[in-house]
């Protein structure tokens, strides 16, 4: 059997970030992924993922300014960029209740947001042009990181602060009936005075005992390479969404211009997802993507399939488990949980090594559903 002060099981965006965060501070910790690290099994990996300040709620809003300064930490001790502030366009038609609440959101707690008209947007955006009554609402706080490569920085960094990491083990059974949890995995049994579980869109698996009510979903992403790419590179377009389609995108970065649907796609599991691309999906977008840049002269390159684990309320799940203090649970991201990742990491290596964060989570108890 081995002994360990701290267990992470999943190091996926979340696991990784905790293993990160408690190596850095000192912590003896260890973590177990089920696949290679890095793997694209999961919901997070691939070339790009949104982070940004702006939110319609007011939680969100803070812990979201919360994890930019975590992010450039991150950044610095990469020797690959990881982090590139484009801004972010959100976009719809008048009327649109989403933006509209989102704006009043950002402005009633003073927050930076630009509203500019459809030709200020093409002044500054020149390969961006949207129709003549569309309203808008701007960030400058925000853009992509590099998905894939923040997870394997997160854990190179925790590798070099001291964390041990233990890949392709299948974890068994978990025994939290005693104080010191205990597991059986495909490398023999591991012993914890903390256990960590981030198990991704696995949680319904893994935390079988606490029945939450989660929903994974297929989801979907495509690339499209244009024809001259300089225009089309950050810096150069924002990240941007479309609040009444529910279709965002991202500048030229990777394999091409990358477009997805926020929408929730077909229920699946993760043993069962069908990663054959929807051909018609990836058409739709790029016409949508066509209206928009119409000079672009885009062609198809590659696409892939992740999943969202969703929670009823779209909250996260984070916090003790109801039948063990010395459990933590992170799960349930509903598809906009990338960004807080490292945040999330810091919040239960305080919890974890502190017991306590500076960071409210009634918001997210994993007892909330009972």
């Amino acid at each position: 059997m081995r002994n360990t002060r701290i267990l992470v099981v999943g190091l996926g965006a979340m696991g990784s970030a905790t293993l990160y965060h408690l190596a850095r501070r000192g912590v003896p910790a260890e973590g177990i992924e089920q696949f290679e690290l890095g793997h694209a099994l999961g919901s997070s990996h691939g070339f790009s993922r949104i982070f940004r300040d702006i939110y319609p709620h007011p939680r969100y809003i803070e812990l979201a300014e919360a994890t930019i300064p975590l992010w450039q930490e991150l950044d610095s001790l990469a020797e690959e960029k990881l982090m590139h502030f484009t801004g972010l366009l959100y976009f719809a038609r008048p009327g649109n209740k989403d933006i509209q609440r989102t704006a009043e959101a950002m402005e009633s707690f003073n927050r930076p947001i630009e509203r500019p008209t459809p030709q200020e947007v093409a002044d500054r955006y020149p390969a961006l042009r949207l129709p003549p009554d569309t309203v808008t609402c701007f960030t400058a706080q925000a853009g992509l990181l590099n998905v894939g490569r923040c997870i394997l920085e997160h854990l190179k960094q925790a590798q070099r602060s001291g964390a041990t990491i233990h890949e392709q083990v299948r974890v068994h059974r978990v025994d939290i009936s005693r104080e010191t949890p205990l597991l059986e995995t495909s490398a023999g049994e591991f012993c914890c005075d903390r256990l960590i579980i981030s198990p991704g869109p696995w949680a319904s698996e893994l935390l079988a005992d606490l029945s939450l009510p989660l929903r994974v979903t297929r989801q979907q992403e495509f690339y499209f390479r244009p024809k001259n790419r300089a225009p089309y590179q950050p810096g150069r377009l924002p990240v941007f969404g479309d609040m009444e389609t529910k279709f965002y995108g991202f500048p030229d970065y990777g394999p091409g211009v990358k477009t997805a649907d926020d929408g929730l796609g077909v229920e699946t599991s993760p043993g069962r997802v069908d990663r054959q691309l929807d051909l018609g999906k990836r058409d739709d977008l790029q016409k949508w993507l066509e209206a928009m840049m119409p000079d672009a002269g885009f062609t198809y390159v590659e696409g892939g399939t992740c999943m969202y684990t969703n929670t009823p309320d779209r909250d996260f799940i984070i916090g003790a488990h109801p039948g063990n203090p010395n459990v933590l649970v992170a799960a349930g991201f509903s598809g906009h949980g990338f960004k807080f990742s490292t945040l999330v990491g810091k919040i239960l290596a305080d919890l974890a090594s502190e017991g306590i964060t500076d960071y409210p989570l009634d918001q997210f108890r994993p007892d909330r559903f009972e």
